[in-house]
């Protein structure tokens, strides 16, 4: 039957104007929602900074530093975008990760910050505004920029204020002395938060004096409602999360644990088994599978473990594999209703996935027109997730990583300039300082040049080889994936196991310390902040389990059978998360890297940064591993996004060549921009589009669950019986 198409592009306009609106018109968020006000160390902008001091702030005059206001520039056309991409991004997350079951946790921020001011033109030390902060000489300032305590641009011209006295032109430093959070826990007692998991720590409190004294001597970061205490969500599941869990969860369920006992079937139809070379399709199975596992298997592997572990412990890990085991299922259910509800054009080609399950499938139901909505829904948001989180994330990435190991000799050159000028420095050997100086600023230079040459070059060169591969379609897309995605996931997991294996005596125990945790109500909130934000915000637990997006890919697989088809996308989520992630984890706990002060705390480190260090302390190497990795993902990934977006963008504009072709140049273009434009915001954008889409395709799967569940009892007992025919 003809598609109603006046009344799909009428819901698509719609929708899409009144998101816009929605966007552009949406109230702010509440200010206790954001991020605190931080106006004791904002000097760059056009703020009053006040001086902090200790209990004898009572009896100094008022003393105040502005910064001078600096001529603000009309933003450009990526800037405006950006700020757009932003304020979307704001409105969307405050559904997305919209907490149930949170509870309110009251906190105050405190920053001790010193300030050292002299008059401007002055060729004298930086007095301390303090009341006992002494003097700080220029070399003093410059050192303390080399040692980190102090940013690049440390000094800042200003006005300073007294009361009772003319302001002063003054240059100014601040240096922050202390910065922490305290919370208030059950006893109401504020307990400082620890940097790692999300402890409170025993030692360090505050007391309502102590709050008193430090808010009279302008310790406490303020709210723009002038309040101190900043009252925030603790505990609690996002709703996305929510969503995709409670969705894994039922399908396993209803479909009588299929993961488990239909895994062995599921090898047996991926070895090609069952491979009918005159079905209907465009690729086998083997390279469906692949095409999928290539948008997955990614920097959510290799950062996601980091993070969960680094704020749950390793009982983190658990509740990660946990959400893998039940995500197998529901790929094996959106996977069966793309092979079920596909379209097959004349020339071969297939167009299917959420966008043709959603509006066929519940037509047939009675629910037209609420098929069609989700149908349009998830078609949008597909496309622009294939953009951004699909495309110029990727290619970002991978340029930035493989920077990072051409410039090491750069880099290894610059931090030694940097220590010659530390030891000239306390030598007081003011020529050979400000020599070494010009040294540095010109090595800078050349490197940001080179930066900016080399990220044109990487972006038109993967831009190319991804030309290459997308113009083929998705028969080229399988083939190519097919042999990157196995070289990629043996290369990582052998590096894993090289450090398994050097440490193998201590497997058993770190395995028991994962299962005794996990159960800990620590470990649990970690895991799940964990998935939160790699797995969740990048790849949707990993494996994208509930999105839609690798049902496109499986529908075009070369099969009659709709449910084999799902039994092979049940095996995603297991190589994704339960096999790769599980490498990551062990390398994290053998390493120490989960709770290693000195790399977490005192230089930083996270995620991907994190795991790298961590293999790096056994495999001096690894770096170069890594790079490879990261590169190789970042390709997949590419390929297997464009073709989510193709076959999307078909389903909305049509399928002629001009329309198709128009996609692929503007994905290819979009590679070449993400490898040398920073977009923040619309990438974040781009990744909520990814998320979005879990919301109209698990309420399909849900409706249309009872029909997959017929169609696998029945294929399973023609299974039994041994009906079907095999080929290998």
């Amino acid at each position: 039957m003809k598609r109603p198409r006046n009344q799909k592009k009428a819901i698509f306009w719609t929708l899409l104007l009144t998101f816009g609106l929605w966007t552009i018109t949406a109230p702010a968020q509440n200010p206790s929602d954001l991020p605190p006000n931080d106006t004791s160390s904002d000097v760059t902008s056009n703020k009053t900074v006040k001086s902090p001091d200790s209990a004898t702030a009572q009896s100094q005059k008022n003393i105040t530093i502005k910064t001078d206001k600096k001529e603000e520039k009309n933003p450009s056309v990526m800037e405006r975008i950006d700020q757009l991409a932003g304020t979307a991004v704001n409105h969307i997350a405050s559904v997305l990760f919209l907490k149930i079951g949170s509870s309110n946790e009251e906190s105050i921020q405190y920053k001790d910050v010193h300030y050292f001011y002299r008059k401007l033109n002055e060729d004298a030390d930086f007095t301390a505004i303090h009341s006992s902060g002494g003097q700080l000489s220029a070399e003093d300032i410059q050192a303390g920029i080399k040692a980190g305590i102090y940013n690049e641009d440390a000094i800042t011209t200003g006005t300073l204020e007294i009361e009772g006295a003319d302001p002063i032109q003054v240059e100014f430093v601040s240096r922050t002395v202390k910065e922490a959070k305290y919370i208030k826990d059950t006893d109401g007692v504020f307990r400082a938060a620890e940097p790692m998991l999300s402890q409170l720590s025993q030692d360090d409190t505050l007391s309502d004096a102590e709050i008193t004294t430090a808010l009279k001597a302008n310790l406490l970061v303020l709210l723009e409602t002038g309040e101190h205490k900043h009252i925030g969500q603790t505990g609690g599941m996002p709703i996305v999360v929510l969503w995709l869990a409670c969705g894994a969860v039922f399908f396993t369920l209803y479909m009588r644990g299929v993961n488990i006992w239909g895994f062995k079937h599921a090898i047996e139809v991926v070895r090609g088994k069952y491979d009918n070379p005159d079905e209907q399709g465009e690729v086998t199975h083997m390279q469906a599978l692949a095409s999928a596992l290539s948008a997955t298997v990614g920097l959510g592997n290799i950062a996601g473990v980091t993070i969960a572990m680094t704020m749950g412990g390793p009982g983190a890990f658990f509740w990660m594999m946990m959400c893998g085991f039940f995500g197998m299922t529901s790929k094996f259910v959106e996977c069966t209703l793309g092979q079920k509800y596909r379209h097959i054009k004349e020339d071969g080609s297939v167009l299917g996935g959420p966008m043709a399950y959603l509006p066929k499938g519940l037509k047939e139901l009675g629910m037209g027109p609420l098929g069609i909505l989700l149908g349009i829904l998830f078609t949008i948001m597909c496309i622009l997730g294939s953009f951004g989180g699909g495309n110029m994330f990727q290619s970002n990435q991978a340029g930035s990583q493989l920077l990072t190991i051409v410039q090491e000799g750069d880099r290894s050159q610059l931090a030694q300039i940097n220590e010659q000028i530390r030891v000239a420095n306390q030598e007081n050997d003011s020529s050979k300082v400000l020599q070494l100086d010009a040294q540095r600023e010109t090595l800078k230079e050349e490197m940001k040049a080179f930066a900016d040459t080399f990220s044109m070059g990487f972006g038109l060169v993967m831009a190319a080889f991804v030309a290459v591969v997308i113009i083929g379609g998705i028969k080229s897309i399988g083939k190519v994936a097919e042999k990157i995605v196995p070289v990629m996931c043996l290369v990582y997991i052998l590096a894993c196991l090289y450090v398994i294996l050097a440490n193998a005596g201590e497997i058993p125990g770190l395995i028991g310390m994962i299962f005794t945790e996990a159960f800990n109500p620590q470990a649990f909130g970690g895991g799940l902040v964990g998935v939160l934000v790699i797995g969740v915000q990048r790849a949707a637990f990993s494996n994208e389990a509930g999105v839609g997006s690798a049902a496109i890919v499986h529908s075009a697989a070369k099969t009659e059978e709709p449910i084999r088809e799902g039994a092979v996308a049940l095996l995603e989520p297991f190589i994704d998360t339960i096999v790769v992630c599980s490498m990551t984890a062990l390398v994290i706990l053998i390493t120490g890297a989960w709770n290693n002060a000195d790399w977490i705390v005192e230089q930083g480190l996270a995620g991907t940064q994190l795991t790298s260090e961590a293999f790096e302390s056994v495999l001096p190497w690894f770096p170069y591993i890594l790079t490879l990795a990261v590169v190789l993902f970042a390709f997949s990934t590419m390929i297997s996004w464009s073709y989510y977006g193709e076959r999307c963008w078909e389903s909305l504009f049509g399928g002629s060549n001009l329309s198709v072709y128009t996609y692929k140049a503007i994905f290819i273009f979009a590679v070449f921009i993400g490898a040398i434009v920073p977009l923040g915001a619309v990438l974040d954008f781009s990744d909520m589009m990814i998320l979005c889409m879990a919301f109209p395709n698990v309420l399909g799967l849900i409706l249309l669950s009872p029909k997959v569940r017929r169609d696998l009892l029945d294929y399973w007992q023609r299974y039994k019986s041994g009906e079907f025919k095999t080929y290998k």
